[in-house]
């Protein structure tokens, strides 16, 4: 329950804070990974300040731009119509200049306010808060009620500062913890890369070597030869789909915590050359739910799909799609290129990996295609909209 009802001027209810405040500790002490911390810390600062909407936010250290944004209030359709979430431009890109909270009856009379997208509610009153850690401000939390609904009062804004307070400090740690993650992954990455080429291709080379030496033996019968020739034309084939899964293993990535919003439009720049059209739609529903863990898995999915489309597709035309329906959260990567007959085409050790990982998030991978007609590369994950 909240604090709020404090009026100007009244002595606040401190048993009431305190109470808050436990009740934030233990929510806090759930932990988990970064995004389900933040949606706690959304969905806390709701409760605290009678919000009709709230949100978080974490902003890039480098540019100041929202890396991440979790908002709660929104049901699922809304959404999904409203697609990307903000970019940190306006009103909440100024916050990162604050130290204390940010208390408006009308945020659309500041001056950076920017105006609303097609279809969002019509806001009125705004309470913003921000986290800061060693001394610079990490990111806010923002608080807003429909048009006609009172303002918040200094209770709210009391309750709003203690918040940020606390999630201050799990917010860093949950920070540090994903990007010491992260780094793991890269350096294994590295060593997996590493391993395949100073290991197995060398072995595959040599066993394709001794292979091809015996076609040429007189001794051997014809179809023998013919055999081992289409046994060495495998050995060929499998050596470049491991050259391929290493060229995905050792491209370049972002440091930084995998987040999609940034991450799949990083993919398809690096490796979709120029005169390909791409299209990337990434729906801020979708978003919501996505943990790190299963950020990484979908970022490789959609690279080794990538790869595959541009080397052996000759697309003119590529779309990655982000989306979560009622069931799933679907990741999907279409193009329109020469396609192939499924019954007859070997799974490569890409398609292999991907499925892998599919069914590590507990979903599952689907490949679709068409010989003329191009391929569609489809990531199923539990977890759509309730």
């Amino acid at each position: 329950m909240s604090s709020s009802s404090t009026a100007p001027g009244e002595r606040p209810d401190i048993t009431g804070y305190i109470t808050e405040m436990v009740a934030t500790s233990e929510i806090l002490a759930a932990g988990g990974d970064l995004g389900h911390v933040l949606y706690a810390l959304a969905r806390r600062a709701r409760e605290v300040t009678g919000a009709r909407y709230a949100a978080i936010s974490i902003f890039d250290q480098n540019d100041g731009t929202l890396e991440r944004f979790i908002y709660d209030g929104f049901d699922d359709e809304l959404a999904r119509r409203l697609g990307d979430p903000p970019h940190g431009r306006g009103l909440l890109g100024h916050l990162l200049q604050w130290e204390q909270p940010l208390r408006l009856d009308d945020l659309r009379q500041h001056e950076y306010f920017t105006g609303w997208p097609e279809g969002h509610p019509e806001m009125a009153a705004f309470l913003g808060a921000p986290m800061r850690a060693g001394g610079q401000t990490i990111g806010s939390l923002y608080m807003t009620r429909d048009e006609g609904e009172p303002p918040f009062t200094e209770g709210d804004e009391l309750s709003a500062l203690l918040l940020a307070l606390q999630a201050a400090a799990t917010v860093t740690t949950a920070m540090a913890r994903e990007r010491e993650n992260r780094i793991s992954l890269l350096e294994e990455r590295e060593r997996i890369a590493h391993d395949l080429h100073d290991g197995t291709i060398q072995s595959l080379y040599a066993l394709g070597l001794e292979c091809d030496a015996l076609t040429t033996r007189p001794d051997f019968p014809a179809e023998v030869c013919s055999e081992l020739e289409t046994f060495v034309e495998r050995i060929n084939d499998i050596i470049g789909d491991i050259r391929g899964y290493i060229t995905a293993l050792e491209a370049k990535a972002p440091p930084a915590t995998p987040e999609l919003q940034r991450d799949l439009p990083f993919v398809v720049q690096q490796l979709v050359p120029e005169g390909i059209d791409t299209v990337v739609n990434i729906s801020a529903a979708a978003l919501q739910d996505v943990s790190a863990r299963q950020a990484e898995d979908l970022v490789y999915i959609a690279r080794e799909a990538l790869s595959n489309a541009v080397r052996h597709g000759a697309p003119t035309k590529i779309a990655v799609d982000l989306r979560q329906g009622e069931e799933a959260t679907t990741l999907t990567i279409q193009d329109n290129g020469l396609g192939f007959d499924p019954a007859t085409s070997r799974s490569g050790l890409g398609t292999i990996s991907m499925q892998t990982r599919a069914r590590r998030l507990g979903g599952e991978l689907l490949v679709l295609s068409i010989p003329g007609m191009g391929t569609t590369v489809r990531a199923e994950l539990p977890g759509g909209t309730p």
